[in-house]
């Protein structure tokens, strides 16, 4: 599980309140490197030696025969190979597979795994789709939660949202929307903070220390969202900030000129796109030839 979203994800949840149903009395992370086995194991030191958390590597099959609940976050590229070990179909019969791999639907992990081929629930593999966002690795992710399959056990779903509720917010999503949640969720940090990058360029500029710049517009940012999460409307905030032959209404005649607003929109489609091709399953089909 470690890596970008997996170690964020075991952090948050060796905090959780020892009342939450994502309190679990043991972690253990797999990865495949002695560089990730001993960065982990210098980053979680202490409870490593509690016994709270294991680091194993290259033993995934002893993994998830030990654990109740598996969180996958490999790469998606690996997500195949990882779940063609030999055991792995039939060390997770009977329990929860939650993938955070964007690019998988819950039909594609459910085939192989072989989830559907038990009519008995508590011989069947539970397959759960989610997709956390990079803002996990503090506590902030917006994490989509896919509608799951007819029959999944509510217990099951309480521990999700127990889970994705330590790194932020979590939404439940219909599967046909799962693809434009990896863009609108997953893509958007990485397009605010060239936009942040932007205008710390900007600042710097016109005269602004670097390290001044960035405090201000991190604290502008962080203001704005707090108004806007607060039920402000982007149109009134944006009117609230304006006065006739103002500062503020000229930049932003500038941003229109440019087309910024359209480009923006354009940005997150074209990452939509990119994401319902990941899930295509097509085969020889390049993700970023969007426009053939």
């Amino acid at each position: 599980m470690p890596g970008n979203l997996g170690t964020p994800i075991l952090k948050s949840l060796l905090s959780a309140p020892k009342d939450s149903k994502a309190n679990f009395s043991k972690y253990i992370a797999c990865v495949h490197s002695i560089k990730s086995q001993d960065r982990l194991l210098n980053q979680f030191s202490k409870e490593s030696e509690h016994g709270k958390v294991e680091i194993l590597r290259g033993a995934n099959v002893e993994a998830v025969q030990e654990a109740d609940v598996i969180i996958l976050g490999v790469d998606p590229a690996d997500v195949e190979a990882t779940l063609q070990q030999a055991g792995i179909v039939a060390a997770l019969k009977g329990k929860l597979l939650i993938s955070i791999a964007a690019g998988w639907s819950r039909e594609s992990l459910e085939a192989l795994v072989s989830a559907n081929t038990s009519t008995n629930s508590s011989e069947r593999t539970w397959v759960l789709r989610t997709l956390p966002n990079i803002a996990a690795q503090v506590s902030q992710s917006m994490t989509a939660i896919e509608d799951p399959a007819d029959g999944f056990p509510p217990a099951y779903m309480e521990l999700a949202d127990a889970i994705f509720s330590q790194l932020g917010q979590a939404v439940h999503i219909a599967p046909k929307l799962m693809a434009a949640t990896t863009a609108v969720s997953g893509s958007t940090p990485a397009f605010w903070a060239v936009i942040c990058d932007a205008f710390i360029d900007a600042a710097v500029a016109v005269g602004l220390p670097r390290h001044i710049a960035q405090i201000q517009i991190y604290q502008s940012m962080k203001g704005t969202v707090e108004m806007l999460q607060s039920g402000v409307h982007p149109g009134l905030l944006k009117d609230q900030g304006t006065s006739p032959e103002g500062c503020t209404i000229g930049g932003l005649m500038v941003l229109e000129e440019a087309g910024v607003r359209g480009h923006l929109g354009k940005a997150l489609r074209e990452a939509v796109t990119i994401a319902r091709v990941m899930g295509s399953g097509e085969v020889g089909v390049h993700v970023n030839d969007t426009r053939r």
